[in-house]
């Protein structure tokens, strides 16, 4: 009988073991890269300042009449403070010791996926609460829309651009407005014939790779980006239907602050190892990466037992004028899912 087998030696038989490891799945973050950045040193907040317009002069002068003063414009402060965010995770000396993968270098990458994917949400949410809303077929409140009577087309589109329009909003950048829907509002959109036929399809305006930076194409005057980190309501429609949020934004619509030197930096760290998706600011810390070596805790790890990996950022985020940002909330092919 043979006594050599795979069964009997099952421990001299490994798998083979790929040293590359596979890219986490990471959403695009680029709510952030439109803001009015600002960075706090030596003061705990930071204020913006705007002076609403005069009203149009309609009526003639009366000869050898003085007109009546103008009252004196409307002075609009915002001001912001940031609040400090962050996470850690702890490692072991035996975990240092008999790990295959760079252990350290992999949790960092983890980490700073972590701190762009908050400081992204963190604006998102700021961005959407903060702007005036509109919703899809004609519906006046999230609860009200319902799939698919209320799937978005290109005429709630075109409804949410002319509503930055009369708000006398300027584009952000190359004479375009930007526009951030989810993967599934793009896909709706694009079973919209009307859409379809009007949307451009280019290459990206700030980056090398236009599936690493979000862009998708233009519209309407609209650079449109796609992010799976778009807000979503889950439930949030009539019978549970998940409502989407899609956003409008015009120049200086929102400020983004930070503190010192850990204001998240206007890179993303999707890619492998922690480095950014856009491919720009290679060199760039979203955040302060914190690490402390094993033994650093002195008296409190005896042994050199433990080590640590995190990151800690200061981040606030203000809407600066709502009618420069529009939230066009709606349904689409996906939300009955």
């Amino acid at each position: 009988m043979t006594a050599l087998t795979q069964t009997a030696l099952s421990g001299a038989i490994k798998s083979m073991y790929e040293k590359r490891l596979l890219v986490r799945a990471v959403p695009r973050m680029v709510h952030g890269r439109w803001g009015v950045k600002a960075r706090l040193n030596g003061f705990g907040s930071y204020e913006w300042r705007r002076y609403e317009s005069l009203s149009a002069v309609t009526s003639a002068l009366t000869e050898g009449t003085t007109p009546s003063e103008q009252s004196a414009p409307t002075l609009t402060q915002v001001t912001a403070t940031p609040l400090f965010y962050g996470a850690w995770i702890g490692l072991s000396d035996e975990l240092d010791m008999t790990s295959y993968d760079p252990i350290i270098s992999e949790i960092s990458g983890i980490l700073g996926e972590q701190a762009g994917l908050s400081a992204d949400t963190l604006i998102r949410n700021a961005l959407t609460s903060g702007a005036t809303k509109d919703y899809s077929g004609d519906q006046s409140a999230r609860a009200s829309l319902d799939a698919p009577l209320h799937n978005i087309t290109y005429e709630d589109f075109l409804k949410g651009w002319t509503t930055l329009m009369a708000g006398n909003a300027l584009p952000v950048a190359n004479g375009n407005y930007v526009c951030i829907m989810h993967p599934h509002t793009y896909a709706s959109l694009m079973n919209d014939p009307t859409f379809v036929n009007m949307f451009e399809k280019r290459e990206a305006r700030d980056d090398a790779s236009a599936i690493r930076s979000g862009f998708a194409g233009q519209i309407l005057m609209c650079d449109v980006y796609v992010s799976s980190n778009a807000r979503e309501y889950a439930d949030g429609g009539v019978g549970n239907d998940d409502v989407y949020s899609l956003l409008f934004i015009g120049d200086e619509s929102y400020g983004v602050v930070g503190m010192a030197g850990i204001t998240p930096e206007d890179v993303d760290t999707g890619g492998p190892e922690g480095k950014p998706l856009t491919g720009a600011g290679v060199n760039a810390a979203p955040v302060e990466i914190i690490a402390k070596p094993l033994g650093s805790a002195g008296a409190d790890d005896p042994l050199n037992q433990r080590a640590t990996v995190g990151w800690k950022m200061a981040l606030d985020i203000d809407v600066l004028q709502s009618a420069f940002i529009v939230d066009l909330e709606h349904t689409n092919i996906f939300s009955e899912d």
